[in-house]
Parts: C-alpha cells; structure tokens; sequence
C-alpha cells in the first residue's frame, strides 16, 4: 500500500477546494443554538455596546459601568461580524470559527518543516481535535488567541529558516504583528508562544540565537499593533492600567482572589482532563510521541531541532499555566496545536488509502459537527435565547432595561430583547464588582425595567419597590427567576401580560 502524500504539488482549484472545505467545517451549524451564559452573554454585549454607543475605544457592559477585563480586539472582531451579517448568533460565533479554520491552515504550513512528507497531517490532527472543535463553537477570545500565537510560531519558522535578507525581514514583520494582535486580544499570555521561540533560539544558540531571532522593526511592530490602544485608555483613563496590572496580572497570577481553582492541585483537575480528553482521537499516538521522547531523554530533545522546539511550545505555556492560580480549561487551548503536531509526527506516514481509516474520519467529523447542532434542541439552563423567549411571552413592548438584583446577570438578554442589561444589589449586601446600588437606581428613569431576582429574594425586592413608592407587577417565573415589571411613568406597560397578583 502506498504511504505517499496525499498531494505532491497541489493545483490551484484542488487548493482552493481544500481551504473551502476547512472554512465550511469550521462555520457550519455555529448558529444552531442560542448564546450561553455567562461567558458568550458577556463578551456579546460588550460587542453590542461598541455598536450601539459608536465609542470602539472603552468596552462596556452597561451604559454605566465599564469592563477592562480584556482588550477589545475580540469585542471589535464580534461587533464588525454582527453589523456584517445581522444580529445572530451565526455572527457572534463567526470570528471564532475564522480564526478555528486559519489555525488549521496554519498548521498546514507547519507540517511542511515538522513532517515534510505528509504536510497536510498536522491539520488534519487539529481539525479532528475534540476540544479545538468545541471552543469554536463559543463567543471567547480563545480561539482568536489560538490563532495568533500558532502564526507567530509559523512566522518564527520561516524567520529561523529564511533564504535571505528579504525573506526574513518579512518573517519578522508577520512575528511582530502577530504578537501584537495576541497581545490586543488577551494581553500577556499572548506573547506566551513568542517566549517560547525565544527560549528555542536561546536552547539552540545561546546568545546569538537571541540576536538572530530578535529584531527591533518586529518589536516596533508589537508596540505599535499590540500597545497603541493600552496606551490611548491609560492616558483617558488613569486607573485602567494599575486594574489590569493588578487585577488581571498579579491577582490571576498569585492569589485565589479569582476563584478558578486556585489549589496546589488545581492544574492537574483543570488542564489534565482537558489535554487528554481534548486530544482524543490521537491521544495515543500523542502519548507515543512523548513515550519515544521520555526514552531518548533529552539528548533526542536537544537533537531534533522540530522536537526542541515543539518542547518549549508546549511546556513553556504549561508551566506558567500551572504556576499560576487562576485556572480555566480555555487556557492550555493554543497548547493543542503543537500536541497536533507531535501527533502528527508519530502518525506519519499515514496510510490514507484504507477505506476503514477514511469512514472513521468521516465519522468523527460528523460526530464533532453533531455537537454544535445537538444542543439547540437540549433545555440547557444556560441558553439566554430560552430565558428570553420566555420573557418576550409576558412583555409587550420588550423591556428597555433588565436589571438583575442579588444574583449574576445574564449579559446575553441584550442579544434577544435589545436591552441593557445591569446587576443591583439589595441594601444592606455587600458590595460586588460591576454592582449598582438598587435605591440609586430605582428613581431613575429607564424606561420599561424588568426586575429579576432569586425567588427567595423576591420578597426582600417587593419590599424595596413598595419602600419607594414604585409599582411592580409579578409575572410568571422563568428558568428559576422571579420576574417583576417595573412601571413607571416612562414605561408603556399598563399592565404587563399574564400579571399575577403580588
């Protein structure tokens, strides 16, 4: 049986078929279900903010209360792709399937210095990927950040590798605009594959490995892409820069303050499960690789030149992902891309002429599209499209505002009633971040205002409304929220639908 490439020299309509084919995989059925909360909630809204406010610059979640957690690159990628194509949820999830289908491309390019005589492999292992599949199916900066950092890995490769002059002074611009667009998505764990080239560079030749893969017009370029918009709310707004310096560096980096499994175990119950389930279904073959790697020590590492740097790819990250104490799955997803490659190492040559090897595939592709489709028929508590439609049943018109009191807001609400959408605290709670004190609001005019709270707390809420003088109707509860319309005398309501007495 032949173990050739599958191409030796592709024609320009059968390349063209092929990425045609990766951009169909990656965009079908991302529409199918609703937004969940919080995180496709949040990162929409903020999007829609940027639209309906005209301002790109300051990331919002309510008119009143801004949101400095990440850069906007995400916020501005999800807002263009909704004034393109509509408000849907096929274009909220759009930027994220774009950048799912370009990182397969670019592990394409990879393969051809990491397994030369089956190029395409490396791809193939990354779109096959159960986890790189399912986080293109969520509004996050993840998959964008996934994308930037496996092409400055690719840029590194051409630069390390350049004929001339002029070769590498282009790999060293797509290096430096590609770390400055990580950086513009989530800041500095995007220029996490970038140190690992340069611990590569340092492992390979010391000194002088820096000084070839260092240059001043990439770092230039870093500046300029990845620092400008820092640089314009730090001089506007001057707590910005001590908050992300403080709240998302330090705090995330040293302290439980976050809540993300901050245990000494933390990273073993977080990323090991991710990484090998993750990897199915190449996870053997994955685990060959390293098994062949462990045996040889690291005179094999130091040996192979692929094998190094694939090494500081994928432990370097590892590392600072263990070390630090705020841990999510979401976090080791740029890892799968040199995991695919060594997958593909142990792999090749692959016979892809046996029809058994083909269905299967197929099957497995079919299976990773079934669990985008599969859960928009699925009662998923986290579906804001199911919380709204069950709202729009009792409201005519839909509210201007829905504030949630004593409970976390669900973001996603502004996608499907064209709302705004705020957190109230009841007197006498503590304070929590991004909150509004209930009694500062209640006066003010916002229009139709829907009131959700915890049912428990639905009397503590009745209390308050009846302590200012302010009428509100109980409405039937959804998805375990106590409903209560607002009527005021800017609000149309007179009274909702379906009204049950208080």
């Amino acid at each position: 049986m032949s173990t050739r490439p599958l191409f030796s020299v592709v024609s320009v309509p059968r390349l063209f078929l092929l990425v045609a084919c990766v951009f169909i995989y990656a965009i079908a059925f991302q529409g199918a279900r609703g937004l969940y909360s919080p995180d496709e909630g949040r990162y929409t809204n903020v999007a829609l903010g940027m639209l309906d406010s005209g301002d790109w610059l300051h990331p919002h979640l309510h008119p009143e209360v801004e949101h400095w957690s990440k850069p906007p690159l995400t916020y501005w990628a999800i807002a263009a792709s909704v004034a393109t194509f509509g408000r849907t949820e096929f274009a909220a999830r759009l930027p994220g399937a774009l950048a799912f289908s370009v990182t397969i491309l670019l592990l394409g390019r990879l393969g051809r210095r990491f397994v030369p005589l089956q190029p395409w492999l490396p791809a193939l292992v990354y779109a096959s990927f159960v986890f790189p599949s399912l986080a293109a199916n969520l509004v996050t900066t993840d998959s964008l950040l996934a994308m930037w950092e496996a092409m400055q890995v690719a840029a590194f490769v051409d630069l390390w590798h350049a004929a001339d002059a002029r070769a590498a002074r282009r790999a060293r611009w797509w290096l430096g605009l590609a770390a400055g667009l990580a950086f513009l998505t989530k800041g500095p764990p995007g220029l996490l594959a970038l140190a690992a080239c340069f611990l590569f560079a340092y492992w390979s030749e010391g000194r002088p490995g820096l000084r070839r893969a260092f240059a001043w017009d990439a770092f230039a370029l870093l500046l300029v892409v990845g620092g400008s918009w820092y640089v314009v709310v730090a001089l506007q707004e001057p707590g910005v820069m001590r908050y992300f310096l403080v709240e998302e560096v330090v705090n995330r980096v040293a302290s439980d303050k976050m809540r993300r499994n901050p245990e000494w175990y933390g990273a073993f119950k977080v990323y090991l499960p991710t990484l090998l389930l993750g990897s199915l279904p190449w996870l053997p073959w994955i685990m060959r690789e390293g098994w062949r790697a462990r045996r040889g020590g690291i005179t094999r590492v130091r040996g192979d030149e692929g094998l190094r740097l694939l090494a500081c790819w994928l432990l370097l990250p590892l590392l600072v992902f263990g070390l630090s104490r705020s841990r999510l799955p979401l976090y080791v997803l740029p890892l799968f891309a040199p995991l695919a490659i060594l997958a593909a190492r142990a792999l090749a040559p692959l016979d892809t002429t046996r029809p058994w090897l083909r269905v299967a595939l197929g099957l497995w592709f079919v299976l990773l599209l079934a669990a985008r489709l599969v859960p928009a028929h699925l009662n998923v508590a986290a579906d804001d499209r199911l919380l709204a439609k069950g709202i729009a049943q009792q409201l005519d018109p839909l509210p201007d505002e829905v504030a949630f009191v004593a409970s976390a807001p669900r973001f996603g609400l502004r996608f499907y009633l064209h709302a705004s959408i705020e957190r109230l605290r009841l007197p006498r709670q503590d304070a929590v971040p991004q909150s509004e004190a209930i009694e500062e609001e209640l006066g003010e005019p916002e229009g139709c205002r829907l009131l959700m709270v915890a049912p428990e707390q639905r009397v503590a809420l009745e209390s308050e409304l009846a302590r200012h003088a302010i009428v509100g109707w109980r409405l039937r509860d959804v998805a375990g929220y106590a409903l209560l319309a607002q009527i005021g005398d800017d609000c149309s309501w007179s009274p909702p639908k379906s009204p049950t007495s208080p």
